[in-house]
């Protein structure tokens, strides 16, 4: 059974808070906009979309150390976007600002203990 560390999940739900609240101000900023036009330009014509695979240990390390120092890489934002608008039964429907902010929750709640161990939370 694990314990948690009540210090490094306080630092952990900070940082989390922190990540989550600029991508919000992204959203606001139009930023986020610019990635989606990007993607349903990419996806125009294609019926086989790509998004990542949020499971893979690459991509998890990449979005903790993003959220650990409070960084935003193109990668990362583009990959949200792809991640936010995966349908095959309506191809025509692109991805959003507020489709990306929800991909952003479920990516965060369902990685969220490979996180917590990767920050440290659970010994």
């Amino acid at each position: 059974m694990a314990t948690v560390d009540p210090d490094r999940n306080r630092d952990w739900l900070r940082a989390l808070r922190r990540f989550k609240y600029g991508i919000k101000v992204r959203a606001k900023l139009g930023v986020i906009d610019a990635y989606c036009e990007q993607v349903a330009l990419e996806r125009r014509g294609i019926w086989k979309w790509d998004a990542p695979h949020w499971g893979h240990d690459d991509w998890v390390t990449l979005l903790y150390t993003c959220i650990k120092n409070n960084e935003y890489p193109p990668e990362l934002l583009l990959g949200f976007t792809k991640t936010a608008e995966v349908t095959f039964y309506t191809p025509h429907k692109q991805p959003t600002p507020i489709k990306v902010l929800d991909a952003v929750d479920e990516v965060c709640r369902t990685n969220s203990k490979k996180l917590r161990q990767k920050f440290g939370v659970l010994k």
